[in-house]
């Protein structure tokens, strides 16, 4: 072996064994460590597209806020559904607003909406899309109605899934009693049985004769824009605008009030998160200070591609048009924030970040006209799995893909186990589901091999080698 060769096999045994991963070179001005991206616009001529959720054949689904429902195909075809959006109000920062897919949708075919009613009110509808996804048919009408809203100000409101629950995040309707009168369903985090709308029996106030307050999980918000799960902790996440100051990230915590209360009235110099009258009320994580940003939605980010920013919380920007990584501890501190170049001031204003199939993050513009949908992919960072290592009888079966964002064919992969490289192997095994989710790169990347090994509990990791001009860099890791 040679000095070279020796050097470069201790550094990467010392990266798998420190989780230092060694990443490509940053932008001008980022953080170190940081990635850069590669930013690609899926779709244009847009208005406000509010969310965006993905089936799993990979069909994108988006709202526009004006009455539109529209898919995005993986050929990059794109179509607006039929569908009967006569009742919807369109008024102020309201309309079609944010939407989630059913995490059973190869089942029911369902998405959940959340819109401006002409009532007005806010209301939660559940929908089927057909197999050849031209129209979609309401039917449950409504999920959870009673959502307040006088003129369309501060309606929210984002829909997730949580722990199979239907997870909404409501604005206060720019009315000061809403947040802290748990009668109320404006300013509040729901909590509710996605098919009848009923608060569940585990909910915090479940024993109350309302039935609006055995729907409240939170209460004491001001206008939430964003709900994201964090999946490494099971938490629930929530992005909320202030008022001047003090925009808000917190962790929702059940029965939490978060403080606001600007009463008399609708006094917006009132605190945030107001400590001198609830002195129990949940600090939040991250607040903004003097002057907002007008946080919008986010999305925890997923994958060893993302480095650093793996597991981060993206959080898009609307007044101040920028993405936003908020890397945290496991604890749930904020360590450190990084702004996204490519991204931030260039697309005008962002709304909501969503983490695609094939690993990449996509952003909503909310400009009001020639709206985007972009795709954000960081640049010299394989994307890839290790699906599987199994470990029998002294064996380790070995299985996954790679693809190197560089280049179009296949590539070569080092496989580690315990942090001592054993194996060389070409990634370009058939992968049809591969291919689909990333048709420009072909369907050869898959790699399987075979380990021998002693019994027990063993750490398996896989290197892309000479990916992003002569870098080696993590795939994923497995433990038998």
């Amino acid at each position: 072996m040679t000095d070279v060769r020796r050097c470069l096999s201790v550094l990467l045994a010392l990266a798998v064994l420190t989780g230092v991963l060694v990443l490509a070179a940053p932008p001008a001005g980022a953080a170190r460590g940081q990635p850069a991206v590669e930013v690609t616009v899926m779709a244009d001529g847009l208005s406000i597209p509010w969310d965006i959720g993905f089936t799993p054949d990979g069909v994108m689904v988006y709202t526009e806020r004006p009455g539109r429902i529209g898919v995005r195909f993986p050929d990059g075809t794109r179509r607006t559904l039929s569908a009967d959006l006569s009742d919807l109000l369109v008024a102020g920062e309201s309309g079609l607003m944010g939407m989630v897919v059913d995490p059973r949708f190869e089942r029911n075919r369902r998405i959940y909406t959340c819109q401006a009613h002409t009532g007005p009110e806010v209301q939660v509808i559940a929908w089927r899309i057909n197999p050849a996804y031209t129209s979609a048919r309401r039917v449950i009408d409504p999920v959870v109605d009673d959502i307040p809203l006088v003129t369309g100000r501060h309606g929210g409101c984002r829909l997730r899934f949580f722990r199979g629950a239907l997870m909404i995040a409501t604005g206060d309707a720019a009315q000061g009693t809403n947040p802290q009168d748990l009668r109320s369903l404006g300013g509040k985090v729901l909590r509710v049985h996605r098919h009848k709308g009923i608060g569940l029996p585990d909910n915090p106030f479940a024993t109350s004769a309302n039935p609006d307050t055995r729907r409240v999980y939170s209460y004491g918000h001001r206008n939430l824009q964003g709900l994201a799960v964090r999946p490494a902790r099971g938490e629930v996440w929530s992005v909320e605008h202030g008022p001047s100051r003090d925009d808000e990230i917190n962790r929702i915590r059940a029965a939490g009030n978060y403080g606001w209360n600007p009463v008399p009235g609708y006094n917006e110099s009132r605190p945030m998160t107001d400590l001198g009258r609830f002195p129990d009320a949940v600090p939040a994580v991250w607040s903004s200070g003097f002057p907002t940003l007008a946080t919008s939605g986010g999305i925890f980010v997923q994958g060893p591609e993302w480095g650093i920013w793996n597991g981060a919380l993206a959080v898009a920007s609307l007044k101040d048009r920028s993405l936003r990584m908020f890397r945290l501890h496991r604890d749930g501190r904020v360590v450190g924030v990084d702004v996204v170049p490519e991204v931030t001031g260039r697309y005008g204003r962002l709304r909501t970040p969503m983490m695609g199939p094939d690993g990449a993050l996509y952003v909503t513009t909310s400009n009001g006209s020639n709206d985007r949908i972009l795709r954000l992919r960081p640049t010299g960072s394989p994307f890839g799995r290790v699906d599987q290592a199994v470990g029998r009888q002294g064996v380790i079966d070995v299985a996954g893909w790679a693809i190197d964002p560089n280049t179009r064919g296949p590539i070569t992969v080092h496989v580690y186990l315990d942090g001592e490289a054993v194996r060389a192997l070409r990634a370009d095994g058939r992968r049809p589901d591969v291919g689909a989710a990333h048709p420009g790169f072909g369907s050869r990347h898959g790699y399987q091999t075979r380990l021998r090994t002693t019994p027990g509990s063993h750490q398996v990791c896989v290197y892309g080698i000479n990916v992003g001009g002569g870098a080696n860099r993590l795939i994923g890791c497995r433990r038998t």
